[in-house]
């Protein structure tokens, strides 16, 4: 899922490749589609997304292990070649199921065979998707009103639904450090000011909102919640309390202009954009560093591999220590393969959608 896990942080304490990339394997992934997450790494299959099929290949070596199409309903003029509903969101991958937004249609599958087990049906697109315990919550229309839906991994059975026009961000169970008890961050659109809103998990009932005054979040920044904070990209670098919403510390993130999405490894939040990498101390929001990156693409996440940042150029995979921002290795792509539309970490190798290719790489030789 996109940033990785449901609390959004991007951070997997396993250590990826640090001085070089080698590449594995590579295989054909159709047509990109410009969706979040582009790649998700699980139990020993990578998952990705083209414009109208989800796909698994195996980690190991890129071998195809499925592919699924959803079918339109509504168009049935070329039955020897029937049309396939567009894919409006990157898989979600929550234990044996994966998720995936087709046209208006939340499918659950399973993550081994890629055979639907039930799907949702709305009446408009979209693509917010997140696990929230044996929940799957999505913001949707349904009969002309906006919806927070949540359903059952299992049967895709309603377990509860909000009329409001949010959609899902993240997730923090009650047993991540700082939590007081589980959290479900939700969030408005710029028209009703940009607004976080915390909410019980349980039946989606609200705990606290920010404050409607100026905007604090922004719709393509998704939150990160870790060790009880909230931490938001918008006009500032935000961290709320998860608690209640409170504003612990904000920063002017320095040779940042526009809103990014913050990741963290605990000790650190970072933010990527206008061709700078910044990093901020996690507890006081104070600078810790930051660093000129050319041609990082707005549209993909940045991953943390135990402390290697990797940044995704239009050209390059770069990778920076986190601990001072220094560059650990730049690794260019062909112009002629097209842009990154996802990246992962797992096992030690990095994944990467690069154009109309998957790709698994390792580290170099030397490192080994």
């Amino acid at each position: 899922m996109e940033k990785r896990d449901p609390q959004r942080t991007g951070y997997q304490p396993q250590p990826g490749p640090r001085d070089g990339l080698v590449e594995r394997w590579r295989r054909s992934a159709g047509p990109p589609n410009i969706v979040r997450p582009g790649v998700v790494v699980a139990s020993g299959r990578v998952y990705t997304v083209g414009r109208y099929a989800l796909r698994a290949v195996a980690s190991a070596d890129g071998s195809p292990e499925w592919v699924r199409r959803r079918r339109d309903q509504s168009l049935s003029l070329f039955p020897d070649e029937p049309p396939f509903e567009f894919l409006q969101s990157g898989p979600t991958v929550s234990g044996d199921r994966v998720y995936a937004v087709s046209g208006v249609t939340l499918s659950g599958r399973a993550a081994a065979t890629g055979q639907s087990t039930w799907a949702f049906r709305t009446t408009s697109s979209f693509e917010y998707v997140l696990p929230v315990g044996n929940q799957v919550v999505i913001g949707c229309t349904l009969a002309n009103d906006d919806q927070l839906v949540a359903l059952d991994q299992s049967t895709g059975l309603r377990r509860w639904i909000q009329t409001a026009a949010e959609v899902p961000l993240a997730f923090a169970p009650a047993e991540d450090s700082g939590m007081d008890s589980a959290l479900l961050l939700t969030g408005t659109s710029e028209r009703d000011s940009g607004r976080l809103v915390g909410r019980d998990p349980s039946d989606g009932t609200v705990r606290w909102r920010t404050p409607s005054d100026r905007p604090l979040f922004d719709m393509f920044a998704t939150p990160a919640v870790n060790q009880g904070r909230v931490y938001a990209g918008g006009p500032t670098l935000t961290a709320f309390n998860a608690s209640d919403g409170s504003v612990v510390w904000q920063t002017e993130a320095p040779s940042i202009t526009e809103p990014a999405s913050p990741i963290t490894d605990g000790q650190r939040v970072y933010v990527v954009r206008d061709g700078a990498a910044v990093a901020v101390d996690a507890a006081t929001g104070e600078n810790q560093w930051a660093v000129s990156v050319e041609e990082i693409s707005p549209f993909v996440a940045p991953v943390i591999a135990a402390e290697t940042l990797y940044l995704p150029g239009d050209s390059a995979v770069v990778a920076l220590d986190t601990t001072n921002g220094s560059t650990r290795f730049r690794h260019s792509l062909s112009r002629s393969d097209g842009r990154i539309y996802g990246m992962a970490s797992a096992d030690g190798t990095l994944y990467a959608r690069v154009g109309t290719s998957l790709r698994a790489y390792d580290a170099e030789e030397a490192e080994r």
